[in-house]
C-alpha cells in the first residue's frame, strides 16, 4: 500500500486481509479492486435469505460451503429496481475464521 491510500481505506484493507487470512489459512496479499455497486434509494424485497452456498479455497483445498441461517438470523434478499443487482440486507450473522456464523 502506498502512502496515497486514505487512512480509513488502509485500515479497512488491513482488517479485510486479516479476516481473509484467518478464514482461508493463507495470506491475503493479492487483492483486486472491484466496483462497489450504488445502493439504490429503493429496493424490492424478494424474501428472507434462508441459505448461502459458496465455494472458495481454504487451507489450499477447494471447498464448497452451505450455510443455512437460523430463522432469527436471516437477512432479506433484495433486488435493485432495474433487476440487475442483488442485495443482502440486515440479518444477524457475522463472517469469522469459521465462515458465516449466526448470532
Amino acid at each position: 500500500m502506498s502512502g496515497k491510500v486514505p487512512q480509513l481505506k488502509a485500515t479497512q484493507i488491513r482488517k479485510a486481509k486479516q479476516l481473509y487470512k484467518d478464514f482461508s489459512g493463507h495470506e491475503g496479499d493479492e487483492f483486486e479492486y472491484v466496483k462497489k455497486p450504488e445502493f439504490p434509494d429503493a429496493v424490492i424485497v424478494i424474501g428472507e435469505l434462508e441459505a448461502v452456498i459458496y465455494s472458495t479455497v481454504r487451507d489450499d483445498e477447494h471447498e464448497r460451503y452451505i450455510h443455512k441461517f437460523r430463522q432469527e438470523s436471516r437477512a432479506l434478499l433484495c433486488i435493485s429496481p432495474d433487476g440487475d443487482q442483488l442485495f443482502i440486507v440486515g440479518g444477524k450473522y457475522q463472517f469469522t475464521d469459521r465462515g458465516i456464523v449466526d448470532k
